[in-house]
């Protein structure tokens, strides 16, 4: 569900998909939520959610 919800909000903000002369407008909201941070593909989120969690509960 949260990729689903991830690759919509990919699509709001991307500008290159948007054609020129297109009546989309992206709201200010939508535009904040753009944060420029690059994850890589083969990021593990789980492995660090665990580390990040493990080191929480020491």
């Amino acid at each position: 569900m949260s990729g689903m919800i991830e690759s919509y909000l990919r699509t709001l903000i991307s500008q290159e998909d948007v054609p020129s002369g297109s009546d989309i407008e992206i709201s200010p909201f939508v535009k904040s939520l753009r944060t420029g941070v690059k994850i890589p593909n083969d990021y593990d989120y789980k492995k660090a959610y665990g580390d990040y969690l493990g080191e929480k509960y020491k």
